[in-house]
């Protein structure tokens, strides 16, 4: 379980709130792994992040480490017109 006390649920609702107004669906297929995927919008190509390890959100500064390092490479995205999708993996 990541962040003791916090229940996978509740993992997915903070990383989704941290995004807005964005739009981010994260997903735990195994209960292992997180995957966030960001639809296409008018400025960006929908891009997916994979292989979030649970176990490297340990607390709430990994949390906001992951949020500021994909928002990140989001505006690098919008810099970039015509850029394709990009996959990346959490670690």
């Amino acid at each position: 379980m990541p962040m003791n006390g916090v229940c996978d649920l509740e993992l997915r609702q903070m990383i989704e709130g941290a995004f807005l107004p964005d739009h981010c669906e994260v997903s735990c297929a195994d209960g292992l792994t997180l995957t966030l995927h960001f639809p296409a919008d008018a400025q960006r190509a929908a891009m997916t992040v994979s292989d979030v390890h649970l176990g490297a959100l340990p607390d709430c500064r990994a949390l906001a480490e992951l949020v500021t390092r994909v928002r990140h490479e989001r505006e690098q995205q919008a810099l970039k017109p015509g850029a394709a999708t990009r996959l990346m993996s959490g670690r």
